[in-house]
């Protein structure tokens, strides 16, 4: 509070203002160097008025931008905090602002959203600084009225801070509005979390929400082991502990990009959270098995599963998107998987040719990402409630075709990193009220380190909390059907 009031003082940091002219318009960007925060407000924008995916747009602009390994953290930790905060920002801007939100051109609101954002979460940043680059910012992407507004409501805000005190105003309100107000989550998203899991634990997980969360790797056990590849990347001058849940789990630190590092191009590693690498294990392959992955995706766990198998038996990756496939392919050369062959098909519509022959089939089905949001903070803007229906149609399709693909005594794992009853428990469920000859199997009893390391659940399934475990929002079912 006092460094706003200090910053209140020193007006001269931030030019008057100008008149107006801040509505709409085109984006028009003057000649001036790269930097950080011109990169964070491109993001922003293309998120909010393109549908662009956070990560991949980051990553784009990164990659071209030149930027020492400081400014990319910053233009990161500008992109992904001001999506998170998204909602509080809003909500403290909308103090100070003559105009609705919605009314002001997407570059403006975002640049007002990102200045907030450094002004009241970001302690190593001078409210001065913060003011003073969205100023040079509204001039750059804008005019000299668009300038004048963001000069003016930033002072305001410097000025007054207790009119835009959020932390206060919660204290007011009724539970699902504070929660929603302080850590910055949609209403209709907060209240189905307490319907489910009750405020305390919705509360943990909102807060858990927005924490950045670590890098994690995992090690490729076909070319190189776990401890020596903390000893590689540690030569590399890479910072590296192990995981606590996954036996080939690293964290990772102090890198400018994970394409740079000798480990990565030499395909030791792979990036995949920690939670998602249980799947493979949940499957428990063997080697000599045939193994489907109906959603193979960009192929983490596809070739994680290669690798349990050790380069042995056969893996059919199947998609629907035949360029993810083709990112599976380029993947597996990179870390010398030989075992998989892809399938550019429609798995819920699979040829009678694949069916009753799989000794296991992962569904690591697309779902509404409920469990991810940490990771990818411009998830709650793309929601809108009641929208997961379709999905679960699509999930129960997926099964169904996953259990035709079964042979005899195989395994189905059904995985998601979404945190939501409909489309996990309640999916597993009706697919074994649809088929007497299946039943469950415990899955911490299948996972390294056994029931001690996750807790007992007497539905025999698993979910995994970014609060609780450290990891997504992910859940696992293992399925088995009953046979010789």
């Amino acid at each position: 509070m006092a460094a706003l009031q200090q910053v209140g003082e020193q007006e001269s940091n931030c030019p008057g203002r100008k008149g107006l002219g801040f509505f709409g318009g085109d984006f028009v960007v003057n000649k001036r160097p790269t930097n950080a925060r011109k990169i964070a407000l491109q993001v922003l924008c293309a998120v909010e008025s393109e549908g662009a995916y956070a990560h991949i747009a980051l990553d784009q602009h990164l990659r071209r931008s030149g930027l020492d390994k400081r400014d990319r953290a910053l233009a990161t930790e500008l992109v992904y905090g001001t999506l998170r905060r998204r909602l509080t920002l809003d909500w403290v801007l909308a103090r100070y602002s003559r105009y609705p939100l919605a009314k002001l051109s997407a570059q403006l609101r975002n640049n007002l959203r990102m200045a907030v954002y450094q002004i009241l979460f970001l302690d190593s940043i001078p409210a001065a600084a913060a003011c003073n680059e969205a100023v040079e910012l509204a001039k750059r992407f804008g005019h000299q009225g668009t300038a004048g507004l963001v000069n003016g409501i930033l002072r305001s805000l410097l000025r007054d801070p207790l009119k835009g005190d959020f932390r206060k105003a919660a204290e007011n309100m009724e539970l699902a509005e504070r929660i929603s107000l302080l850590h910055s989550h949609p209403l209709w998203l907060v209240q189905h979390w307490l319907d489910e899991l009750g405020p305390d634990e919705t509360e943990a997980l909102c807060s858990a929400n927005n924490i950045s969360p670590p890098t994690c790797v995992r090690v490729n056990t076909v070319k190189i082991q776990r401890d020596e590849l903390v000893s590689f990347l540690q030569e590399e001058g890479v910072t590296a502990a192990l995981g606590r849940l996954a036996p080939e789990a690293v964290e990772i630190s102090g890198f400018s990009s994970i394409s740079s590092l000798r480990a990565y191009r030499e395909g030791y590693f792979t990036v995949q959270d920690e939670a998602s690498m249980l799947a493979a294990h949940a499957l428990a392959p063997r080697p000599g098995q045939l193994i489907y992955d109906l959603c193979a995706g960009l192929g983490g766990k596809t070739l994680h599963i290669g690798a349990l198998m050790e380069n042995t038996g056969r893996i059919l990756g199947f998609d629907i998107h035949p360029r993810k496939l083709e990112i599976l392919n380029r993947t597996a050369r990179r870390l010398g998987v030989t075992n998989v062959t892809t399938v550019h098909a429609d798995s819920t519509e699979l040829n009678s040719d694949y069916w009753g022959k799989a000794d296991g089939v992962l569904v690591d089905a697309p779902c509404t990402g409920w469990g991810v949001i940490r990771r990818k903070p411009d998830i709650p803007w793309r929601m809108q409630p009641g929208k997961e229906s379709d999905l679960i149609q699509l999930q129960r399709r997926l099964l169904v075709s996953a259990y035709r693909c079964l042979a005899p005594g195989g395994k189905l794992v059904y995985s998601t990193c979404t945190i939501n009853r409909r489309e996990n428990e309640d999916n597993a469920a009706w697919l074994v009220d649809r088929y007497p000859d299946l039943d469950y199997i415990d899955v911490t009893k299948i996972l390294p380190g056994g029931p001690d390391k996750f807790g007992a659940n007497p539905e025999k399934t698993l979910q995994l909390f970014p609060h609780r475990h450290g990891t997504d929002g992910f859940f696992l079912a293992v399925l088995q059907k009953i046979g010789k």
